[in-house]
């Protein structure tokens, strides 16, 4: 029996007007079998319930994932939890080639009537997890947060003391030196923003 075997449906199988419904736990060994290269979700454990419908114009599958998964943080690049929770629709239809028509729409071929979800599952798992995870503030790990802020670029701003303004700091001279030149394109900017 191989890996994914458990995530395969035989739409064949399936009278018409049918309704299946299958539930399944992503966990992970799922994760770690599917994602081999390590580039996405490598732990995790994340309920599915499916269900499948065999309508006239197709089967409709609807999924609903909802569960946690282990990514690392973008900040300190520690492992934290993070909770997903989704709803998907994927029609699958019979035809002579495998052809995707759209995100939802898909054609599998009539004489092998069957369509492995694994990977759909998986796809709609990453897609669940949001684009940007950190941990909340004083949570992330604090060596790698003193190094960060050790070695991070301060903006112009952080120097300046309160209630320094920009313009002044322009003018002014920078340890000792003399002020800068400014170059007079700059100063035709300037006009187009004083007119808006």
């Amino acid at each position: 029996m191989g890996k994914f075997d458990a995530y395969r449906i035989d739409f064949k199988s399936m009278a018409l007007a049918e309704i299946r419904r299958c539930e399944y736990l992503l966990d992970n060994q799922f994760f770690m079998n599917i994602d081999s290269e390590g580039n996405g979700v490598q732990k995790g454990k994340v309920c599915v319930s499916l269900t499948v419908e065999h309508k006239p114009s197709g089967f409709l599958l609807q999924f609903h994932l909802g569960g946690t998964v282990i990514v690392s943080c973008d900040r300190c690049l520690d492992e934290m939890e993070v909770p997903v929770e989704s709803n998907s629709r994927l029609t699958v239809k019979l035809g002579k080639e495998y052809a995707e028509e759209s995100d939802e729409i898909l054609i599998i071929s009539e004489e092998e009537g069957a369509l492995n979800l694994a990977w759909f599952l998986y796809e709609f798992v990453v897609l669940a997890v949001p684009m940007k995870h950190v941990h909340p503030p004083g949570k992330c790990n604090k060596t790698m947060s003193a190094k960060l802020k050790k070695h991070s670029v301060r903006s112009h701003d952080d120097d300046a003391p309160s209630g320094y303004d920009e313009e002044e700091s322009a003018s002014m001279p920078d340890d000792g030196a003399e002020a800068e030149t400014v170059d007079p394109r700059w100063d035709k900017l300037k006009d187009l923003k004083e007119d808006i």
